[in-house]
């Protein structure tokens, strides 16, 4: 008995004088009534512990923590020091952490206009310049300096506005931006290809180039520009091909040329350049009409972005293809704005699939649309518009416009177009049932429609004695 309770009495000490070291020591955040005669000094090793709960204090030696993500960032264009001029930089790029807040060009211009964080770099904004203001207009951004933009030299003036171009340039939704001050256009459509990025004098042959690529779903075509080395032996025509093969910087964006294509030749006469691709660029060709517009206009928005260069002829291993996907590579090709992403939804912007009518007539094929939806429209009203309206370069275009539909109603999935009787009159019959299953495709392809039915002139769809009524549908369409 009495050794049992000499145990218990033992274990209580051992209790106490533990818990005594651990208030001493401050590991338990409690203050003691008294001071020890002496000092204590315990060294426990780290420990991280995840907790279920949350504590209702700190404990030292129980370090929860945190998962830090690294954020997207936004690129800012800043003026070199003259350390870096000396070797030809005027202009250097500063990689920041990508604003918060609900307009993502007023936190680009404030990072713009705040001092650098790197060495060897400066605020492109001059003292005593502001930014007053800016706008967008579709890809165009209006940027306006204040007044005493204007007393700046020339030099100061165009340095300024490319590294404002260059960082706004690099945000998705913007192509090319135009400077204003005092009340007047100083810079009109300033794009990235113009910029001049280094002393010409030092050296000369160092240009930056927009180029062209897939975005990841395969729908529109993206720029990206990049910094070339020129050199005398090579022109600029071979560099933009030989860089559009390489595939992009940007890992969201993928090749639009087909793989295994090879650049035989690239030469430029009276703006006309005549790119000569391997058998690859055939063989391994898309599938898709939409695949097969990214493919050709990579390579002809990105050479045209070239001064030189107005119009594109694509031959394969030096013949002409009278028939590549659907569409004919004997054409010249200009550039071609309509394949040009990304979509802007916060602009109003739509994304939707346009089917139209094949060179043959036998059948209708999908293209992405990126048009504006205005206040006053559905997105039927906006996407049966854009189609009336397509003018999409190799096909046929069935539709005279404003007179085609008199009247557009969706009801609880199914959409009724009333047709006018001219526009069947003035079309054959091969004619006629493609612009109906191009309509009919075009708009069963949105979420809220599920059938399309056609009248004419508000009555029955009858035409030459064939119903086209339907319902059409996606299965019908087949």
């Amino acid at each position: 008995m009495k050794k049992r309770f000499f145990i218990a009495v033992l274990l209580v000490l051992l209790l106490l004088a533990a818990a005594y070291v651990l208030l001493a020591s401050g590991v338990l955040p409690v203050e003691l009534p008294f001071e020890l005669p002496f000092e204590i000094s315990l060294e426990l090793p780290e420990i991280s512990i995840e907790l279920p709960f949350e504590l209702p204090f700190d404990l030292p030696f129980l370090a929860q923590e945190e998962e830090t993500e690294v954020g997207e960032t936004v690129i800012i264009y800043r003026v070199a020091s003259e350390d870096a001029a000396d070797g030809g930089d005027l202009i250097c790029e500063e990689t920041c952490p990508k604003p918060e807040g609900d307009s993502l060009i007023d936190g680009v211009l404030a990072l713009f206009a705040a001092e650098s964080g790197e060495n060897g770099m400066a605020c492109a904004l001059p003292d005593g310049v502001t930014i007053e203001g800016w706008s967008q207009e579709k890809a165009v951004v209006t940027l306006t300096f204040s007044e005493s933009f204007l007393a700046l030299t020339d030099m100061e003036q165009t340095v300024t506005a490319f590294c404002a171009a260059l960082t706004l340039c690099a945000l998705d939704d913007v192509e090319s931006v135009t400077v204003a001050a005092g009340g007047q256009t100083v810079f009109s459509g300033l794009m990235p290809e113009d910029a001049l990025l280094r002393d010409t004098d030092t050296d000369p042959y160092v240009r930056q180039l927009r180029l062209y690529f897939a975005d990841a779903d395969g729908r529109y075509l993206i720029s990206e520009y990049h910094s070339l080395t020129l050199d005398e032996d090579t022109s600029p025509e071979r560099y933009v091909i030989e860089e559009l093969l390489r595939g992009p910087n940007n890992g969201e964006l993928q090749q639009a040329i087909p793989e295994g294509t090879e650049l035989i030749s690239c030469e430029t006469t009276d703006g006309v350049c005549a790119v000569n691709l391997s058998e690859e660029f055939y063989v391994n060709r898309p599938d898709t009409a939409a695949g097969e517009r990214l493919a050709v206009y990579s390579i002809v928005n990105s050479l045209t972005s070239l001064s030189q260069v107005d119009s594109v002829v694509i031959l394969v291993e030096g013949e002409t293809l009278e028939s590549y996907v659907y569409l004919s590579l004997a054409d010249d090709f200009t550039k071609y704005d309509e394949v040009i992403g990304p979509v802007s939804e916060s602009q109003g912007e739509i994304d939707a699939d346009l089917y139209l009518a094949l060179p043959g007539l036998e059948d209708v094929a999908a293209l992405p649309f990126r048009g504006n939806l205005s206040d006053y429209q559905s997105r039927a009203e906006a996407v049966l518009q854009a189609l009336l309206a397509a003018a999409e370069p190799g096909y046929p275009s069935l539709f005279s416009g404003s007179g085609t539909v008199t009247d557009l109603t969706v009801s609880n999935g199914a959409c009724t177009v009333s047709l006018s009787q001219s526009f069947f009159a003035s079309l054959s019959e091969d004619a006629r049932a493609a612009a109906i299953r191009s309509i009919a495709a075009t708009l069963c392809a949105l979420d809220e429609i599920n059938a399309v039915l056609f009248t004419i002139g508000g009555g029955e769809a009858i035409f030459d004695g064939t119903d086209w009524s339907g319902p059409w549908t996606a299965e019908t369409l087949g």
